[in-house]
């Protein structure tokens, strides 16, 4: 208890500097935090959006980075359907749009058939689901509906192309929840992508539904040919791996770890110049600590322990941070698409020990420095 308090009372002496430095914890630790949960949630969300309608499989052209960007002739969906392994096939088209001035950013419309079992797994709270004779109707996220302050049986702009709403559907897939779903012939027209889709969402028969079988499928579609014995182009992935290397999911994940690094690297930078300035100022401090008995091992100890204290407190400041900064995004008209307002606790565990790792190795030098002070030239420190 007695080190404890030792360790206490020389924080407390240094108020400013200890403030100073726990704030530039919290600071890293709530951006860490934060960007790491949205890299994690937005992966998390469209996994979730495949899977909650069983969808085994994703078809796109070969070749491309972005999933808009592929463009497949929906007439393959035939061949696919052939395929014996296959219980069931879902066109797509995806499109960022706008829905008129209410709107800051591109919103995800999915052309979907209405016959299709994509559309049968949308939860309808309000108004009917899409019908197969539907024309220019489009059913709401239950987020974007709140968002743009409609209801059911009104009616929404599109690309300046007016939509009746006919539904809205709810989920508790923040990235679903705000998207929107229309017939596939009507997006292909507004989108000027006639007879185009951007992907086959594919459900495999139980006997397929298994790793290796669902590789083995996804080597045989990429392997089809036309009449010519030239290939259709295909990619096709498991829907894990396909959310994996979507190109916005890289770039989330990737912007995420890249801040990560830079913030452990100025915590330690940080940690090493507020601690070495404490040791330097505590030379005859050290020095009769070692006088009276304190072994260079208790030294190193004692300066570790005060940049731990300091760090804990740095991050349980930033968890807080981080969880107001969630709510907020979320409620961002930017951000709000792709950020959730809960906060992951794998995301704050792995912020916090960066940190805290980041703390501890920035006091390695001090405590080392520290720990090796003489009695004789501490007691002619001034």
């Amino acid at each position: 208890m007695v080190f404890l308090e030792v360790i206490a009372k020389n924080i407390a002496r240094r108020k400013t500097r200890t403030v100073l430095t726990a704030v530039g914890l919290a600071a890293a630790v709530a951006a860490t935090t934060t960007l790491l949960n949205v890299a994690w949630a937005f992966s998390r969300s469209a996994t979730d959006s495949y899977t909650s309608r069983n969808v085994d499989i994703i078809v796109v052209r070969a070749g491309v980075a972005e999933r808009i960007t592929s463009s497949l002739n929906a007439t393959l969906a035939d061949r696919l359907a052939k395929l014996p392994e296959i219980a069931g096939i879902n066109c797509s088209l995806t499109e960022m749009v706008s829905f008129g001035q209410h709107t800051l950013v591109g919103i995800p419309l999915h052309g979907l058939d209405p016959s299709g079992f994509a559309v049968g797994r949308l939860n309808v709270v309000s108004g009917r689901p899409l019908k197969k004779d539907d024309r220019h109707t489009v059913l709401l996220g239950s987020g974007l509906a709140r968002a743009l302050k409609k209801q059911a049986g009104q009616s929404v702009e599109i690309e300046k192309t007016p939509f009746h709403i006919a539904g809205v559907f709810e989920t508790d897939n923040v990235l679903e929840s705000n998207t929107a779903a229309a017939p596939l012939a009507d997006v292909q027209e507004l989108m000027d992508r006639p007879g185009q889709v951007s992907e086959f969402q594919l459900r495999v028969i139980p006997a397929a539904d298994n790793g290796p079988a669902i590789q083995a499928l996804c080597h045989k579609i990429e392997s089809l040919h036309d009449e010519q014995s030239r290939s259709l182009g295909f990619k096709a992935m498991p829907t894990g791996q396909f959310v994996k290397s979507d190109m916005e999911t890289r770039l989330t994940t990737g912007l995420a770890w890249g801040t990560t690094v830079i913030t452990v690297i100025l915590s330690l930078v940080g940690m090493l110049n507020t601690m070495l300035m404490s040791v330097l100022e505590r030379t005859r401090e050290l020095g009769i600590l070692r006088a009276i008995g304190w072994t260079r091992g208790r030294v190193i100890r004692l300066i570790l322990g005060e940049s731990l204290l300091i760090g804990l407190s740095g991050s349980v400041v930033g968890a807080v941070c981080a969880a107001l900064c969630l709510q907020l995004l979320a409620e961002w008209s930017f951000t709000r698409n792709i950020v959730q307002p809960g906060l992951s606790a794998n995301a704050v565990l792995c912020a916090i020990a960066l940190m805290l790792a980041a703390a501890l190795a920035g006091s390695c030098y001090p405590a080392y420095r520290g720990a090796s002070v003489a009695p004789t030239e501490a007691l002619r420190a001034d």
